[in-house]
């Protein structure tokens, strides 16, 4: 093909006009570009601004495709030996959708570089709840309705599987006693919502804990939290919620925010959906707006502005990857379906983007990966990624 076709076919691309098999050969005809001295710049322009161009464009795309479309596991397209290899899960359009589809289908079957000896289900609810005194209720098999009460204070189960703490009709949530804490906790492979006695809602993601009073007694409301958690916070502005994450310190009135505080992530992201919060670390504050991620690292505190839905997709039902490594995605996929991972060899260091359901099977996701210059081996509970 002629530069000047490769350039209109970027450009059929980037308007939206390119067809099921358009997408698919420029998808080809960047792979077969191999190195950066191969590329024409004066020709096609500069090749990191174009690939941005197209990332943007599938992910406008994708978004609009998710209010008319049930997502699907396939792959749209991959950039290999660039800055990304991109991966989309959603429905395009239904010629891309059909093209795709088969493309991903033919070459698994081609390739068929995936053993699996045991495959992994996707995470459910579940969760286990330590009480005061020590007791602990399983909650996923624990009876619904009323599972414990201290003073005027019952924890019950509902039938869709929330915790609710509710203080009795006509009675103040105060005790005159010390006051008790509860803790939550969900496993690898598990996530749970809670409802504080304030009405505040809190869902929890795989492998986090929340630790809270049974009642808000004092001039503030404290949460401890690991792991990570979305908060919907009841409004009191004479009673402001705060949560400790290990150094940071998170204080609110009421609001909608995600906090991802791994232990095994580099640092704590705080990402604001709607209202206002405090961030302090050490002697450092920062108020977050709505749009607007905190990213903190011992006491520094760096703002950006971000998609904030992007950042609640996990509790929404999806894995969001923006441009991550094959070893960020390891660390969400090993928490969510409970399986180690391991690394033989230096893997791929492309990046990612795209959308993936959480309520497929492991090896269902592996194979969208497997596409892009990874390689997968799952036995025993166990994953090896290898180039």
């Amino acid at each position: 093909m002629q530069k000047q076709e490769f350039q209109q076919l970027i450009d059929r691309y980037l308007n939206g006009q390119a067809t099921a098999d358009e997408v698919q050969l420029l998808m080809e005809l960047f792979d077969n570009v191999q190195t950066d001295s191969d590329w024409d710049e004066q020709a096609l322009g500069v090749r990191q601004d174009l690939e941005d161009k197209m990332l943007q464009r599938l992910h406008s795309a994708v978004q609009q495709s998710s209010a008319k479309h049930q997502p699907k596991v396939l792959k749209i397209f991959a950039f290999k030996n660039v800055a990304a290899a991109v991966i989309g899960l959603m429905v395009i359009s239904g010629g891309v959708y059909y093209c795709m589809q088969h493309v991903a289908k033919d070459n698994i079957a081609a390739k068929n570089k995936i053993v699996v000896k045991h495959d992994a289900d996707p995470g459910k609810n579940e969760a286990v709840l330590t009480l005061d005194n020590g007791e602990k209720v399983v909650l996923d098999s624990a009876r619904i309705g009323t599972l414990a009460k201290k003073g005027n204070v019952s924890v019950k189960k509902t039938k869709d599987g929330q915790l609710v703490y509710q203080v009795e009709e006509g009675k103040a949530s105060a005790t005159n006693g010390p006051v008790a804490y509860n803790t939550i906790s969900t496993p690898r492979g598990g996530q749970y919502q809670v409802i504080l006695p304030d009405g505040s809602k809190i869902w929890l993601n795989a492998a986090s804990s929340l630790k809270f009073p049974t009642a808000f007694t004092g001039s503030q409301r404290d949460v401890e939290l690991t792991g990570e958690a979305y908060f919907e916070v009841a409004k009191n502005p004479s009673k402001p919620f705060m949560v400790n994450v290990n150094v940071l310190k998170v204080k609110v009135l009421g609001t909608h925010f995600n906090i991802n505080a791994y232990a095994d992530e580099d640092d704590i992201k705080t990402t604001l959906l709607e209202g206002l919060v405090q961030l302090t670390s050490g002697n450092n504050h920062n108020l977050l707006k709505p749009d607007e991620q905190g990213i903190v690292k011992g006491d520094n505190i760096q703002v950006v502005e971000v998609d904030a839905l992007r950042a609640v997709a996990w509790k929404n039902g999806f894995f969001d990857f923006n441009r991550a490594s094959i070893r960020d995605i390891m660390k969400q996929l090993s928490r969510w379906y409970n399986i180690e991972v391991v690394y033989n060899g230096k893997v791929s260091d492309d990046e990612f983007m795209g959308r993936i359901e959480r309520n497929v099977k492991l090896s269902q996701v592996l194979h969208v990966l497997e596409l892009s210059h990874v390689h997968f081996k799952v036995e025993d509970k166990k994953i090896t990624v290898s180039p």
